[in-house]
């Protein structure tokens, strides 16, 4: 009999343990509105800078149990001009796809710093009709790099937390310095099959992509939180044949997470 109670206690135990390892302590969906000021440098256009104002909309699923788990999806869209140019002509638009794992690395008093690999896709169209009415222009990269947050607990209902990535590898994609075509195809299987065009493998050194963002957390409810921040991207991209292309943002943003 004491040997079927122990087995059975050890038995309870040991799920209660695993089920502790496997248990979502916590899973939060937000979204971000954000507007601020974008700068782009296409030098395989000129070397012109087109700055305008950008508007954007983010959705993230963060799921936190020994590790923090976070899939994102933003949008972005701005119309641009250069010093030149009388009214905003150029027309930019942004997609990044982004999955992250982050380990608890340091946990003392308040403070908690998490570190680990990040996953992104971005996608960045622009088109210039003032300069080129006739093609389109691209940058996009899949880069695999590490994502560093800081947090620091201020009480029970307010946090600061810093978020940084650095890019490690990455697989670019540019347009030809010289199109064989006057005309690009614009349909949308033929913007598609070019923007996963001309494909590179490369390092930080040719596609560098950095993102951070710092936020103020404060709570209205047990349930529902929110989150003034500021975002700076920088973004530079040189492939083996052709002129960089750079991006620049500044972003101020509202997060609403629940």
């Amino acid at each position: 009999m004491n040997k079927t109670v122990t087995t059975f206690l050890f038995l309870i135990s040991t799920s209660f343990c695993f089920g502790q390892h496997n248990k979502i302590l916590s899973k939060k969906n937000s979204f971000q509105l954000d507007l601020g000021l974008n700068q782009l440098k296409e030098e395989n256009l000129h070397p012109k800078v087109h700055s305008g104002f950008i508007y954007g909309l983010s959705y993230t699923n963060l799921r936190t149990s020994l590790h923090q788990k976070r899939f994102r999806f933003g949008i972005q869209f701005s119309r641009l001009k250069t010093k030149y140019e009388s009214t905003n002509a150029s027309m930019n638009i942004q997609l990044n796809i982004g999955y992250s794992y982050l380990f608890e690395m340091v946990a003392k008093n308040k403070f908690t710093f998490s570190f680990g690999p990040e996953l992104v896709l971005h996608y960045n169209l622009s088109h210039y009709p003032n300069w080129d009415e006739s093609h389109l222009y691209w940058s996009d990269h899949l880069v695999l790099g590490v994502q560093n947050k800081l947090k620091y607990q201020l009480n029970n209902d307010q946090q600061i937390t810093l978020d940084f990535t650095l890019p490690f590898v990455s697989v670019i994609s540019r347009p030809d310095l010289n199109r064989m075509y006057k005309i690009d195809d614009i349909s949308l299987g033929g913007v598609i099959k070019s923007m996963h065009s001309n494909l590179e493998g490369s390092l930080c050194s040719q596609s560098l992509a950095i993102t951070s963002r710092l936020e103020y957390h404060f709570k209205s409810s047990n349930r529902v939180s929110q989150a003034i921040c500021y975002s700076f991207n920088y973004s530079k991209i040189l492939v083996n044949e052709g002129a960089p292309f750079q991006n620049v943002q500044h972003l101020l943003g509202l997060k609403l997470s629940f």
